[in-house]
């Protein structure tokens, strides 16, 4: 019994977000900067986009990550990275909390 509590509250935790922005879509332009974490959702149905991060100095890319079609999630950054991406990709500022 007391093995059976715990895994229903278990699986009734529930993650919480603070959105601290609005959403805009991504773009050819480095965004985000100076956020510690960013919601990204694909808001196309179909296709997986891909967002990439930009490091400090806007030169180089550090990495990519697929956001598959109709889904999204939470990117952690350090202060001066920033993401790219298509338009389908939707982006906002959340706390840094979010999504651990």
């Amino acid at each position: 019994m007391n093995l059976k509590l715990k895994l229903k509250q278990k699986q009734k935790k529930i993650q919480t977000m603070k959105i601290k922005g609005t959403s805009a879509a991504l773009s050819g332009t480095t965004q985000h900067t100076s956020a510690s974490a960013v919601w990204v959702a694909n808001s196309n149905a179909t296709t997986h986009k891909t967002v990439t991060l930009r490091n400090a100095a806007d030169d180089a890319s550090l990495g990519t990550l697929v956001v598959p079609a109709a889904s999204g999630v939470v990117i952690h950054l350090t202060l001066g990275q920033g993401l790219r991406g298509d338009a389908d990709l939707l982006a906002t500022q959340v706390d840094a909390g979010s999504g651990l």
